[in-house]
């Protein structure tokens, strides 16, 4: 790779990298640092990607609203519905234990809309933004590059080839717990083809994020709308 200034693979990798620490790290330590962990898995990234972004990165996401900016939104919140309906539908595609589920009370009853607010910032506007970054920009172009001479930025976005596309549909579900295979699958395969179609970065972004907002949106709403298949009601909040 050539060394052109603020644009190499660390803009890239950065983020997604140290999210991932973070991570770790918060499943390591006592419960009462859940508030400060939860601040970190945020500000960290973000302003990992800040950084970047004024040093230079990411002259590929292009922040620009379109109406198509508006599909974007309604294709992210279908997949929203495909995400849930198999684990609503079929009881025994769903996790077992509570160590799953987002608890919103982490910080007590008073700092419950904080921790939300906070939530939706991480799972709907960081994840996205680092995650689509990594895979879609990064990963997608590297695989097609690492084993020839080319710089990975110098390929063009959301050209298709075979590699590429099972690697990034790989590491997606290599990042996420197994029970949650059966929708990552389609949800990873779908939005490569819907960026091919797009061939937009910044249209990825969107569709994530508005997946990840109606998720959460749809725990904090519907827990008590769906039936657990034991006479009880189903928390949604193993999605988050």
């Amino acid at each position: 790779m050539n060394d052109r200034p603020g644009n190499g693979w660390l803009p890239y990798v950065a983020p997604i990298f140290a999210f991932l620490l973070l991570v770790e790290i918060s499943s390591r330590i006592s419960d009462r640092y859940a508030l400060a962990m939860l601040v970190l898995r945020i500000a960290i990234p973000l302003g990992l990607i800040v950084y970047f972004r004024f040093r230079g990165a990411y002259t590929e996401l292009r922040l620009r609203l379109t109406s198509m900016t508006a599909v974007d939104v309604v294709v992210g919140i279908a997949l929203a519905g495909l995400w849930i309906a198999p684990y609503v539908l079929l009881p025994q595609l769903r996790p077992e234990g509570d160590e799953h589920g987002f608890d919103p009370s982490l910080a007590g009853a008073a700092m419950i809309p904080l921790v939300l607010s906070l939530r939706m910032l991480g799972y709907a506007v960081v994840t996205p933004l680092m995650e689509e970054l990594f895979m879609r920009s990064f990963l997608m172009r590297y695989a097609d590059a690492y084993d020839t001479e080319k710089d990975f930025r110098d390929l063009p976005m959301a050209r298709f080839s075979w590699r590429s596309f099972t690697v990034v549909v790989v590491v997606f579900l290599a990042t996420h717990m197994m029970w949650e295979w059966w929708v990552m699958l389609p949800w990873a395969v779908l939005t490569n083809l819907w960026f091919y179609f797009r061939k937009d970065l910044f249209s990825l972004v969107v569709v994530h994020a508005a997946t990840n907002a109606s998720i959460l949106l749809a725990a904090i709403f519907l827990e008590d709308v769906f039936s657990d298949g034991d006479g009880g009601t189903l928390p949604l909040w193993f999605f988050v």
